[in-house]
C-alpha cells in the first residue's frame, strides 16, 4: 500500500421504493471529492471533484441545506449544471484504479458511494476491489484514547490547532482537512490493518480478540496461523480442543480447555466486505453465552444426524 485515496461525500436523503414495494431511504450523492496521497510522505498526487445532479430526489431536504455551506440558490445552481452519477460513476472508478485504498472520516462514505453504483445499476470491472479505513477511529485510538466519543472532523482539526480557513461540510474542504489530520500522525499509523474498526459485539464481550485481515474466500482465513495454533490468551499454553463447528453461515466455534483457566470458546467470524472479500476476526470467550449455546445446539444436531445415517446404513446392509 503506497497510495491512499482520501474520500468525502455529501448527499441528500431521498425515499425510493425497493423491489418489495417498500419505501426506503436512499442517500443520493450531491458532491464527491477524492484526493490521492502518497502514504509515506503525505504528499497530494491527484484529485477528483464534482457536484452531482440528483435523479431520485424530487427536492433537496431542509436538513441538507442546513448542513452544507451554501445557500439554497447557490446549491441549486451548482447541481443544475452538474453531471448525473450515471455518467460520473464510471469516470470515478477509472480514476481510482483497480485496487483503491480509501480513507474516510467516519465509516459511511464508501458504503454510500457503492450504494449509488448499485442504485444506478453500474457494474464494476472484473477484479475490482477496494479497502477502506476510518481515520476518525484511528484518531480516537492514537490521539484521544476515547473510543466511546466520536469526534467530528471540525473538532479534530481544532484540537490539533490546524488552519481552519475553509468551510466545513463541503466534500472538497473536508477531504483536505482529513488529509491535514492524517499528516499529523502518519508516522504512527503506517500499518493500517492494525486500525480496522472492529465490528460491534451483539453478544458476550470477548476475553481476547484478533483481527485476522481480509481474505478472498469466506473461510480461507482458517489457514491463518492463529487459527491453526490455538493458545490460551492468558497463559499462552496450547489448548486441548475439539474441532471447529460451523454454527452459522458466518461463524465457526471451537471449544477448548486450559488446565489453568478452564473452559474457553473461540469464535472465528467473517463479515463480507463491500468488494465481496471477507474480513475475519478471531475471539476468545470465557463466558460465551449465546455462542456456547449455538455451539452445543449444533453439536447435538450433528450427533442426531449421524445417528440417523448409521441407522439408515444398517438397514440397507441388512436388506
Amino acid at each position: 500500500m503506497s497510495e491512499l485515496i482520501f474520500l468525502d461525500l455529501e448527499w441528500n436523503t431521498a425515499f425510493c421504493y425497493n423491489r418489495k414495494g417498500e419505501r426506503v431511504p436512499f442517500h443520493e450523492l450531491l458532491e464527491i471529492a477524492a484526493i490521492k496521497v502518497e502514504q509515506d510522505t503525505g504528499a497530494m498526487l491527484d484529485s477528483f471533484h464534482s457536484y452531482i445532479r440528483p435523479k431520485a430526489s424530487r427536492k433537496i431536504g431542509f436538513h441538507t441545506y442546513d448542513v452544507l455551506p451554501y445557500s439554497p440558490e447557490e446549491l441549486d445552481g451548482l447541481l443544475s449544471d452538474a453531471p448525473c452519477f450515471l455518467d460520473l460513476g464510471p469516470d470515478f472508478l477509472h480514476w481510482c484504479g483497480p485496487s483503491p485504498v480509501f480513507i474516510e472520516w467516519g465509516n459511511n462514505d464508501v458504503e454510500v458511494l457503492l450504494s449509488n453504483f448499485k442504485f444506478h445499476n453500474l457494474s464494476f470491472d472484473t477484479g475490482w476491489k477496494c479497502e477502506y479505513f476510518d481515520l476518525q477511529y484511528i484518531y480516537q485510538k492514537l490521539c484521544t484514547g476515547d473510543l466511546g466519543c466520536q469526534p467530528s472532523l471540525e473538532k479534530a482539526v481544532t484540537d490539533l490547532e490546524l488552519d481552519t480557513d475553509l468551510d466545513f461540510h463541503s466534500a472538497w474542504n473536508d477531504t483536505y482537512y482529513t488529509i491535514m489530520v492524517y499528516q499529523t500522525m502518519m508516522d504512527r499509523c503506517a500499518e493500517f490493518s492494525l486500525f480496522r474498526r472492529p465490528p460491534k459485539h451483539k453478544g458476550p464481550v470477548p476475553l481476547w480478540e484478533l483481527n485476522l485481515g481480509i481474505f478472498d474466500g469466506r473461510w480461507t482465513c482458517k489457514s491463518h496461523q492463529a487459527v491453526l495454533n490455538i493458545l490460551c490468551p492468558t497463559c499462552g499454553q496450547p489448548l486441548n480442543s475439539s474441532r471447529w463447528i460451523r454454527t452459522t453461515p458466518t461463524e465457526h466455534v471451537l471449544r477448548c480447555y486450559c488446565p489453568e483457566h478452564g473452559r474457553l470458546y473461540f469464535a472465528l467470524t467473517v463479515e463480507e466486505e463491500l468488494d465481496h472479500r471477507w474480513h475475519a476476526q478471531l475471539a476468545c470467550y470465557k463466558d460465551a453465552g449465546q455462542i456456547a449455546e449455538r455451539y452445543h445446539k449444533t453439536c447435538h444436531r450433528l450427533k442426531m444426524r449421524n445417528k440417523r445415517r448409521e441407522r439408515s446404513n444398517c438397514s440397507q446392509s441388512t436388506a
